[in-house]
C-alpha cells in the first residue's frame, strides 16, 4: 500500500511538470508509460488537473505589450500588401486601359476597386502570416518529440536493452539531480526499483572528464556508495544493485569525486 501511495505521488508530481513542460526525455518516458498504466479513475483526475493548469489565467505573464507593437504589425502588413499591389499593377494597369476605352470606368470606380483590393490582401496576409505561426509551432512539437525519441533510443543503446523495462515498472522511482551551485549543464537521473532492488544512473551533457560518485543515505543515517559514472560522452550511465531492504527511506545525491561539489 505503502509503495502505491508513493508512485500514485510521483505521477502527480509527473503530471504537474509535464503540464508546465519541464519534463526531461527520461521523465517524459516515465510518465507517458506509467499514465497509460494508471486506472481510469487517475487518468480522469491527471486530465482535469492538466486542463485546469491550462485554463489557469493567474499563470499567463502579466507583461503587456508595447501599445507600438500593433502599429508595427500593421504598418508591415500594408507594406507586404502594397508590395504585392505593385506586383498586381501591370494587370491592373490592362483593366484600366480597356475601361477607359469603354468609357465604363472612372477615377473615382477604379479607387474603389484598389481599396477594395487591398482589404483583401491585408486579410490575406494576416491569414498567411497565422498560418505561419502555427506551421512553426507544429514543426517545434515534432522536432522536440524526435528529439526525445532519439535521446531515449540512445540512453538504452548506452545502458542496456533492460532500461526501457526497469523505467515501465511500476515500482520505479526516479530521482532528479541537478547542480547544488554554478552552472546549469548536465543532470543526472537515478531510477531504483522500490519493491525488488536494484537501480541505474543515468547522466546527460555532464562536463568532459567529470568523475560523479551516486550515494544514497539510508533511513539509519548511514551513507552507501551506489555507483560512479564517469563523463566520457554525451550521455552515459548504467545498472547498479542495491538491496531492496536499503531502498525504504533512502536519499540520494551525488559529489563530484574531484572537487567535491555536490549535486542534490
Amino acid at each position: 500500500m505503502a509503495n502505491e501511495i508513493h508512485n500514485y505521488k510521483q505521477l502527480i508530481e509527473l503530471a504537474v511538470l509535464d503540464a508546465h513542460g519541464l519534463l526531461d526525455p527520461i521523465e517524459s518516458d516515465v510518465f507517458t508509460r506509467s499514465f497509460h498504466d494508471a486506472p481510469a479513475s487517475i487518468q480522469d483526475e491527471i486530465i482535469q488537473m492538466q486542463r485546469d493548469f491550462a485554463l489557469d489565467d493567474s499563470l499567463l505573464p502579466s507583461d503587456v505589450p508595447n501599445s507600438s507593437l500593433k502599429k508595427q504589425v500593421l504598418h508591415a502588413v500594408a507594406e507586404a500588401a502594397d508590395q504585392e499591389a505593385r506586383r498586381l499593377a501591370p494587370l491592373a494597369l490592362i483593366g484600366a486601359r480597356a475601361s477607359a476605352m469603354r468609357g465604363k470606368l472612372g477615377t473615382s470606380k477604379q479607387t474603389y476597386f484598389w481599396r477594395t483590393a487591398a482589404l483583401i490582401l491585408f486579410g490575406v496576409a494576416v491569414v498567411l502570416g497565422i498560418m505561419a505561426v502555427e506551421s512553426n509551432q507544429r514543426a517545434t512539437r515534432v522536432a522536440q518529440i524526435a528529439m526525445n525519441l532519439n535521446a531515449t533510443s540512445t540512453i538504452t543503446n548506452t545502458v542496456g536493452p533492460d532500461f526501457n523495462l526497469f523505467i515501465d515498472n511500476p515500482y520505479c522511482h526516479v530521482t532528479r539531480l541537478e547542480r547544488e551551485y554554478g552552472n546549469n549543464d548536465g543532470y543526472i537521473r537515478v531510477a531504483v526499483n522500490e519493491r525488488f532492488g536494484g537501480g541505474y544512473v543515468i547522466g546527460l551533457d555532464l562536463l568532459d572528464g567529470e568523475e560523479i560518485i551516486i550515494q544514497g543515505t539510508t533511513a539509519d543515517g548511514e551513507v552507501i556508495e551506489l555507483a560512479r559514472i564517469n563523463a566520457d560522452g554525451s550521455i552515459v550511465g548504467h545498472s547498479f544493485d542495491i538491496a531492496k531492504e536499503l531502498i525504504p527511506g533512502l536519499t540520494i545525491a551525488a559529489v563530484d569525486a574531484n572537487t567535491g561539489k555536490r549535486w542534490i
